[in-house]
């Protein structure tokens, strides 16, 4: 019987996403400086793909490869975060006022099925799940507008966005309950079908997380 080995292309796809995932939620912080062993031994992996791995995220920007020193995981920059919220900011407010025209029962129906699960996350203070569902309702939202190409573009700045939303946890835990209280003032005006004030707040909701992370 011949026993398959995974590809090397597989492998090195695998831990370019499963070092992404350590960063993203946070086990590999802003700052720190790692080794390609460490990184090894953690994802039970040869250096090969491991490496291959740490040049792809370094072409991404997310860390930086020094070879006397380690690997460095990069700092998150002023710009990038304006940059990223400007994004969110202009496809999401874009999106509520076309659905403040549009939105059907059942859509409604899932929005508060949603933010049921994210309360239920924030009173039991299970940080990852409520950071879950915040950009679940967040996602759906842009699905409901049927419109591909905005939700490829948003789809693109999902790992920053759960990134981001860690380290707004870490500067400030009581955003994890105002998260979801400004979610359910979102969804309030979006049922009553109200433009201008469901645009106003998803804006003043988004400016409010990018306070939080330029905060020093």
């Amino acid at each position: 019987m011949t026993i398959n080995k995974p590809k090397k292309s597989f492998l090195k796809d695998q831990a370019y996403e499963k070092i992404k995932e350590l960063i993203v939620n946070g086990d590999l912080a802003p700052g720190d400086f790692i080794s390609e062993a460490f990184l090894s031994e953690q994802l039970e992996m040869s250096r090969t793909p491991v490496r291959s791995a740490l040049q792809r995220l370094e072409h991404d920007g997310i860390l930086r490869i020094h070879p006397k020193q380690g690997i460095y995981i990069s700092d998150i920059s002023v710009k990038q975060i304006n940059e990223v919220y400007e994004i969110r900011i202009a496809l999401e407010t874009f999106a509520l006022r076309k659905l403040s025209k549009t939105i059907e029962q059942n859509q409604l129906e899932v929005l508060h099925g949603i933010l049921k699960t994210q309360f239920e996350h924030v009173k039991n203070e299970e940080f990852d799940l409520s950071l879950k569902y915040d950009l679940i309702f967040h996602l759906k939202i842009m699905e409901f507008i049927e419109n591909d190409q905005m939700l490829e573009m948003y789809k693109s700045i999902r790992d920053k966005l759960k990134f981001f939303g860690n380290e707004v946890l870490k500067k400030n835990i009581d955003r994890l309950w105002q998260t979801y209280e400004e979610h359910i003032s979102i969804l309030e005006e979006l049922e009553e079908g109200n433009t201008e004030e469901v645009v106003e707040r998803m804006e003043n909701h988004l400016q409010d997380g990018r306070r939080t992370l330029l905060d020093s």
